[in-house]
Order: structure tokens, then sequence, then C-alpha cells
């Protein structure tokens, strides 16, 4: 009788997963760019996907310079596509169908925008997000070595999420012309810079540690619930201070909270990583 290696069954449940994840994502990533240029002039749309893609590649080249593209390639592909195609069309459908119900149910614009901003956004983007890292991570749990690597798998997530989304985001500020574009990427890819890969990303790394480290079930899914929570907080204050921060000082006050994040989280992330690479190189 022949036995299969485990790690070998893993790595198929990770290459089937990864194969589904795309095949999900393609036509969802097709609607969604196709919905977020349409009626944009060529210039136009191709400034908002190339300002989209800058911090896109940005954060795909550190990630592959200290992950080294593990636990594969095309777990990569699928991690980034879920979240420019299938993460973003379940979000864009969630929210919809929430703002239109709260904005019926709560007086007050102001009061209903910042509702779906702190508070529903964050919790359908990262419930959407999530899947797609929750179905990676467990597909390659007997691959993984670190929980960094569930960060890095998360964060890939993230970053296509955010590519998608930025498009949308920069058509509409091209209506202002180049300075509006300038003030959009100033928000959303300096001073907020990598804010899904951040959020998503702790989920991953939560979720991984539950997988890799976590003593009983109980403690696993404490774990993993809790880095859906920490992911939410971090998004809801996010938005929440793109809320609260003076007009007059705005890119002052949001990018003095969110740059330190940023560094904190990056500086985490190599640590985390260097220190599985020292451990197996020793």
């Amino acid at each position: 009788m022949t036995h299969t290696h485990p790690a070998r069954r893993s790595t198929t449940a990770l290459t089937v997963s990864s194969i589904v994840l795309i095949i999900l994502s393609i036509p969802a990533l097709a609607y969604e760019v196709r919905g977020a240029i349409d009626g944009a002039t060529n210039s136009t749309a191709a400034l908002a996907v190339g300002a989209s893609c800058v911090s896109a590649l940005v954060g795909l080249v550190f990630l592959a310079w200290l992950a080294r593209f593990t636990p594969s390639i095309l777990s990569w592909i699928a991690a980034f596509t879920w979240g420019t195609g299938g993460a973003l069309i379940i979000a864009g459908i969630g929210n919809g169908v929430t703002d239109a119900a709260i904005e019926t149910s709560i007086s007050g614009a102001q009061t209903a925008d910042v509702v779906t901003s702190v508070v529903t956004g964050p919790l359908i983007e990262e419930t959407a997000k999530g899947i797609g890292a929750l179905i990676l991570i467990l597909a390659a749990r007997k691959v993984l070595q670190r929980p960094a690597q569930g960060a890095v798998l998360g964060g890939l997530v993230g970053l296509g999420f955010a590519w998608g989304e930025d498009i949308g985001y920069y058509v509409s500020a091209l209506d202002d012309g180049m300075g509006g574009l300038w003030e959009s990427f100033l928000a959303r890819a300096l001073l907020g810079a990598f804010g899904h890969a951040i959020f998503t990303g702790v989920f991953g790394f939560a979720l991984c540690w539950a997988i890799l480290r976590a003593k009983s079930v109980f403690v696993g899914i404490a774990a993993g619930l809790g880095g859906f929570a920490g992911a939410l907080l971090l998004h809801a204050q996010a938005n929440g201070v793109g809320f609260l921060a003076p007009e007059d000082s705005w890119n002052l006050t949001y990018g003095a909270i969110e740059v330190p994040i940023l560094a904190v989280s990056v500086a985490l992330l190599v640590w985390g990583m260097r220190r599985r690479r020292a451990t197996l190189e020793a």
C-alpha cells in the first residue's frame, strides 16, 4: 500500500484552492474594472489604472523580497486576484444593499455616512477579503511555518482589493484634473498606504497563528476571531479618522496616525519573516 505524503496532499489542496479562487475572481475583476472606468476617457482610465498600479507594485515587490513567493506563486496570484475580483464584488454588493438600508432608516446623511464607513463598511469588506485569506491559509496549513506567512497572504488579498477599489476613486478624482488625482493619491497611496493590506494581514496572521500554535480548538477559534476583530478595528479607525480630522489639517492629522501604523506593521512583518528564516537556516 502506498501513502501520500501530508505535504504533497497539502500542496495539492493549495493548488486546487488557488485555481478555483482565480477562476472565480477573473470575471469579477473584469466586471469591476469595466465598471470603474465606464464613461471615462482613455487617458483618464489609463491614469487611474496607472496610479493604482504604483502602490500595488511597491507592495508586491516588498512582499516578494521578504517572503520569496512562499508558499507558492500560484497562491500569491490567487490571493491578489481574489482581492481584485471576488472580494471586491462581494463587498460592492454588500455595501450597496447595506448602505441603501441604512440611508432609509437613519435620518441625517452625515450620520448615515459615518455608520456605513466606520461600522458596516469595514465589516462587509473584511469579511469579503477574509474569505480568500481563510481558504488559502487553511489549504496551505501543512506547508506554512510561521504566522507571518499568513499575514503575507492576507496582505496580498488586501493589496488586490485596494488596487481595484482605487481605480474608481482615481477616475472620480480626475474630474478635478491632475490636482484632484494627486490629492486622492496622496490620501490613498501615501498617507493611508497599504491600509487594506494591513487590515487583512492582521487577520491572516491571527488565523495562521491559530493553526500553527494554538493548543486547543477554543484557543484557535478565539485567536482567529480576535484577529478578525483587530482587522475591523484598524479599518474602522482609518475611516473614522477620515471623518474626524480637521479639514484645514486633514493630511497632517491622517498621516500622523496612519503612517506610524504602517511603519509598525512593516517592522513586525519583517521581524516575523526574518525570525522564521533564521530559525530554518540555523
